[in-house]
């Protein structure tokens, strides 16, 4: 057959023919991530990840990158100060001796001491108030009416606020920084208390009419042990607040206390001392917050444990 030029023309393929690709065997699969190295298959484009890279993305993501961060901070202030001499600006190794000066010889260690005894007293009291009532918020309906619109009155007021009402009753002593520490580390405790406790699952509310547990008995089985975490974030941010609360009251209205120490450092030009007390001020308060960290991870230890189980 051929065309209308006289060019003969091939048979095509037929249309009822279809073409069948050749099979796939073992042998053309590419090979896919199953060695130690978790390499991908070549022809999928992606670079193996090393253990290098493995190795530097771990440390990126540790606390090990932060702390590096912050030496290196240190080191570049002590070499700007070596190379441009201002008064205004002090080396962290001068910094570093007049805090030793400070802790061995001086006064430093005894304000701090005087606002840590402080701070405990006023926590001893904050610590069962504001865990009880926040609980009974989240777990009873007729105490979150009655409790509600003065806890969020008091709440959104601030303790500075409140402070010249405390020294006129309460004077300058510890009894007014104890008032003081009390409304302003209270309420963070209430809120995640209440959160904890209003946040129980109604799986966990119906196991508990299940085994008839009583009122009492659910509360101390099922939702206190479920409000844990919440609790301890809330004693936690107590803690914070009521540090920051100290400085600013002994700045204010103290006559001791390290908040009084850093003024006094402050009223004599002495920046050396200031920057000490800054110093200490941030130490105890990464401290408290990594205490309180491992506080938690082993009281919810079981928490963690369960989450596993159910993922």
């Amino acid at each position: 057959m051929t065309d209308i030029a006289g060019t003969p023309l091939r048979p095509g393929p037929r249309a009822d023919v279809m073409t069948v690709p050749e099979a796939t065997t073992p042998e053309t699969i590419p090979e896919t991530v199953a060695g130690p190295g978790g390499a991908a298959p070549a022809e999928s484009g992606l670079t193996p990840v090393g253990p290098v890279r493995r190795t530097v993305r771990r440390y990126l993501r540790s606390r090990t990158s932060g702390w590096t961060l912050v030496a290196l901070i240190v080191v570049f202030w002590q070499a700007y100060s070596g190379i441009h001499y201002d008064p205004t600006i002090s080396s962290p190794d001068r910094i570093v001796e007049t805090w030793w000066q400070e802790a061995t010889t001086g006064d430093l260690l005894r304000q701090l001491s005087i606002t840590l005894r402080t701070m405990a007293e006023a926590l001893a009291l904050a610590v069962p108030l504001g865990v009880g009532i926040g609980f009974l918020m989240g777990r009873s309906r007729v105490i979150w009416g009655l409790s509600e619109p003065l806890v969020e009155i008091l709440r959104l007021t601030p303790a500075t606020a409140i402070l010249p009402i405390y020294i006129l009753f309460l004077g300058l002593g510890d009894q007014m920084k104890i008032a003081v520490f009390l409304t302003g580390g209270i309420f963070p405790m209430i809120i995640n208390s209440y959160a904890g406790a209003r946040g129980v699952s109604k799986i966990l509310a119906e196991t508990a009419q299940t085994y008839r547990l009583s009122w009492l008995q659910t509360q101390k089985e099922i939702a206190l042990p479920f409000a844990t975490p919440y609790i301890l974030v809330g004693m936690r941010q107590s803690l914070g607040m009521s540090l920051v609360l100290a400085v600013v009251i002994g700045m204010l209205a103290g006559n001791d206390g390290i908040g009084y120490y850093l003024m006094f450092a402050q009223q004599n030009f002495n920046l050396r001392q200031l920057l000490a007390g800054v110093l200490t001020v941030a130490v105890i308060g990464y401290l408290f917050n990594a205490i309180f960290l491992l506080l938690e991870k082993r009281v919810t230890r079981w928490r963690r444990g369960t989450q596993a189980g159910e993922a």
